[in-house]
């Protein structure tokens, strides 16, 4: 397929749609599951120390979300306008959303390594740490604040060579960094015998190294660069970059609110009920990674086809995507359920960690059929920068839903109810994507027909 287009615009704008879609969306399931992946090392190899080590990773992983959402909010915000402007042919208007985005995201980084130097600890209260794991859970927070301008400009450039339909680029960068992490976790943790501050440092320099492989990624071929001459901000930028992004941010950012919530409902029951939970989230994330990665795979090409006025092709994605991702996320959740047990064994062969992780990975399982169509819808909303249903899709699954769930189903099931709490908010999201998509899927269905009558 590399040969028969000229450049990497002449392919999103004229390849097979499914074809593109994947090519484009591989590249990125492969860098989440990576990463993935490496979170789940972390809870595996800190899981031989105690399992308060454990919860304290669950605990922090708060702030990793938080992270991961400004750093999506400045990369998607900015990558859905180059995607945009680069379908329109205007490359230096883009130009100056990359590096504005990413020199505005470096610069909040350097805020939060200062905060984490000197007020760890505190947050790792407020964020839930009970008595026996407030001094694992604020070394661990100390070291990933510390790498936060390395860790949120990755995930910027990340999304940014995404956008401009250079996969491959993102995930070499993610790739490396995620794989060394592994390597360098039983190093740090047993070798050095730093235990959770080693998990932690092994994050932070896979992260450092990951920012600079992707940074010289920009250099590559036909990609926008790193340049501080271009860094030219102002006000509309920023609205616009606020305006796209907010749906990434509220996706994110209410996780990370929902994973505090769920910390302080899972602590009367104890240490090893946040451990199960914070295992259950990551096996989760498998899934969600594959679906999310594919989901990202079709953004630039929804991007850059409606900047190109070609509307059949926006339409016709979406609908392989909703299709695709079910039938992926309905066989993956088959898997979860039987071997649920297993599953969560491989972090932490304590009992009652293993009771609560798969209880609720079983319950979840029945759920997770309908995020393929949920997540699809909401990709699809936020690249059109349709950006108030957007925002609502991506607030709904751990926002609007989950966190009154959290609050009441425990105290109407006790300790079944955390388990029932994520699988409730998923069903009634579904409900409401279906509502709030319905018109634009209409809007797209009869302009691609025009188009084809055309």
């Amino acid at each position: 397929m590399a040969e028969k287009y000229k450049n990497k615009y002449d392919k999103l704008a004229n390849a097979p749609i499914k074809s593109l879609i994947s090519s484009l969306a591989v590249p990125t399931i492969l860098s989440m599951l990576v990463s993935a992946f490496y979170n789940m090392a972390d809870s595996f190899f800190v899981g031989k120390i105690n399992t308060q080590s454990v919860a304290s990773i669950g605990i922090v992983f708060s702030i990793m979300t938080l992270l991961q959402a400004i750093g999506f909010f400045f990369g998607n915000g900015s990558g859905i306008m180059i995607s945009t402007l680069l379908g329109e042919r205007r490359k230096k208007d883009a130009e100056i959303y990359a590096n504005v985005a990413l020199f505005t995201v470096i610069s909040i980084g350097v805020l939060l390594a200062i905060i984490g130097l000197f007020f760890s600890k505190s947050i790792a209260l407020m964020l839930g740490a009970t008595k026996t794991t407030v001094a694992y859970a604020s070394t661990y927070l100390k070291y990933i604040l510390l790498g936060s301008p390395f860790i949120l400009g990755s995930f910027v450039l990340n999304n940014q060579l995404r956008y401009q339909g250079s996969a491959l680029y993102s995930m070499i960068g993610i790739l490396t960094g995620s794989i060394l992490n592994i390597a360098l976790d039983p190093l740090f943790i047993f070798t050095f015998k730093l235990e959770v501050a080693g998990a932690a440092l092994a994050t932070v320099i896979s992260q450092i190294i990951g920012f600079f492989i992707l940074y010289f990624g920009t250099f590559k071929n036909e990609n926008i660069r790193v340049s501080l001459k271009q860094f030219k901000p102002n006000g509309k930028i920023y609205l616009t970059i606020f305006k796209n992004g907010l749906p990434s941010l509220s996706r994110q950012g209410i996780g990370t609110i929902a994973n505090i919530a769920m910390n302080f409902a899972c602590a009367p029951y104890g240490d090893a009920v946040i451990a199960g939970m914070s295992v259950y989230n990551r096996v989760i994330f498998i899934g969600m990674a594959v679906v999310i990665g594919y989901g990202q795979g079709y953004q630039p090409v929804c991007s850059f086809n409606h900047g190109a006025k070609k509307y059949d092709r926006v339409y016709q994605g979406y609908k392989f995507l909703a299709i695709i991702t079910t039938i992926i996320i309905t066989a993956l959740s088959v898997i979860g359920y039987i071997f649920a047990p297993e599953l969560v064994a491989i972090f932490r062969k304590d009992s009652d960690v293993i009771k609560a992780g798969v209880q609720a990975l079983r319950y979840q399982s029945f759920a997770m059929v309908v995020t393929g169509f949920c997540t699809a819808s909401n990709m699809l909303m936020q690249s059109l920068r349709i950006s108030g249903k957007a925002t609502i899709l991506a607030l709904a699954r751990q926002g609007i839903f989950y966190i009154p769930a959290i609050l009441l189903l425990p105290r109407i099931f006790g300790q079944t109810g955390i388990a029932l709490a994520q699988p409730v908010a998923d069903i009634l999201s579904f409900v409401l994507t279906i509502f709030l998509v319905k018109p634009t899927v209409s809007k797209l269905r009869k302009m691609s027909i025009k188009k084809d009558v055309d």
